[in-house]
């Protein structure tokens, strides 16, 4: 009696491992371009607020900008820890849609308190007016 014939096992090529390897690193990049994307579209408020000065959560000094930078066609004024910032006080560059406000001599704030300060943004269309109003609040820390 002859022993029946038994096809040899193929090995796992190398080659095949490279291909997945190369495959999973696709996959990541891009899952990880695809949340960048989307991260950085969309904004604030569907798109109304383009970018807070400083981000939420962020540690700054007394003396840096706090601000808020608008989509075309919006307008807003600033309040910080509930202290409304006069126009006279504001850097409003209105070309970008932005309004800052720096702490200094003669200024609602000389220098931002230490610890926790807060933000308030009350923006509007400027086609529509400050009768009709939306904010957007944020907090950061001074250190």
């Amino acid at each position: 009696m002859t022993a029946p014939d038994v096809a040899p096992r193929r090995r796992f090529a190398l080659r095949h491992l490279a291909w997945i390897g190369l495959a999973l690193v696709a996959i990541v990049c891009i899952v990880i371009v695809a949340r960048m994307g989307t991260s950085e579209t969309g904004g604030f408020d569907g798109g109304r607020v383009e970018r807070l000065i400083p981000l939420p959560g962020s540690k700054i000094l007394q003396q840096d900008i706090v601000g808020i930078d608008m989509a075309p066609g919006y307008e807003s004024s600033l309040s910080i820890n509930g202290v409304p910032i006069p126009l006279d006080q504001s850097n409003v560059i209105g070309p970008i849609n932005q309004v800052t406000f720096k702490p200094g001599p003669g200024k609602v704030f000389e220098q931002l308190p230490a610890g926790q300060n807060c933000a308030v943004a009350t923006y509007w269309q400027s086609s529509v007016g400050p009768s009709v109003t939306s904010t957007r609040s944020w907090c950061f820390t001074v250190v």
